[in-house]
């Protein structure tokens, strides 16, 4: 297994993933939310990139839950943000999650030529890396990133997930976030003074945090297909 590291969503080509297995990552918070809203037996979950692209693709539906943020808020006249606390059994169960996030989502949609799209937090890595290495097929991790750039919470986790792989060769960027993940210290150590941590605190999401660095909290595997997420 190869694996390879791409930082942003906007860095995510068709040459880059096309063939390979893909794992996206948005820890703060859009996957964390997806794994959390499937746990809760949420239907399935279908990400958009725009805003006016849901609306228009929800305008005629039922049974569906229009979701998302922008700079952190949930949308105007949506019907929960991106926080996981929102995405409780009462609410989700039976729904069909239409959800578009400033970064989160994006990753998704540009991951789509990939052979195989599977969703990444710290939530489920065990669950997830134990199926990566039963797949055995070269990898490339997307870090969804923050508007565009490097974000430390994503790149971290997929460091992590890399030391628990079965791996042959490694990029420079996988190499590298394998040493960040490997020096000591806590998730909150290492990202505390980052900026979309601090952003979410000044946002008062606090348990956000907690919950979005709960380690193998969850069993879950979810896969991206056909513009829709299910188990």
């Amino acid at each position: 297994m190869n694996i390879d590291v791409i930082f942003s969503a906007n860095e995510v080509t068709k040459e880059k993933v096309q063939g390979k297995i893909v794992v996206v990552i948005d820890v703060l918070r859009a996957t964390s939310v997806m794994l959390t809203a499937m746990k809760n037996k949420a239907k399935e979950i279908r990400p958009f990139k725009e805003v006016d692209e849901l609306i228009s693709y929800t305008k005629d539906m039922k049974g569906i839950l229009r979701c998302g943020e922008r700079k952190g808020v949930r949308i105007d006249g949506f019907d929960l943000g991106n926080s996981p606390q929102e995405y409780t059994e009462e609410k989700v169960q039976g729904k069909i999650i239409c959800m578009t996030t400033s970064n989160g989502t994006n990753a998704l949609v540009n991951s789509s030529y990939g052979k195989k799209i599977l969703i990444g937090s710290y939530l489920n890595m065990d669950a997830l890396s134990k199926k990566i290495n039963e797949i055995g097929e070269d990898l490339v991790i997307v870090c969804a990133g923050t508007d565009g750039e490097f974000s430390l919470d994503d790149s971290l986790c997929a460091g992590e997930i890399i030391k628990r792989l079965n791996y042959r060769t490694l990029s420079d960027s996988a190499r590298a976030m394998y040493m960040i993940a490997s020096t000591p210290g806590t998730l909150k150590d290492k990202l505390k003074a980052t900026r979309h941590y601090n952003f979410l605190k000044e946002l008062g999401e606090t348990k956000d945090l907690e919950i979005c660095f709960s380690i193998d909290s969850q069993n879950i595997i979810l896969e991206y297909k056909d513009g829709v997420i299910r188990k």
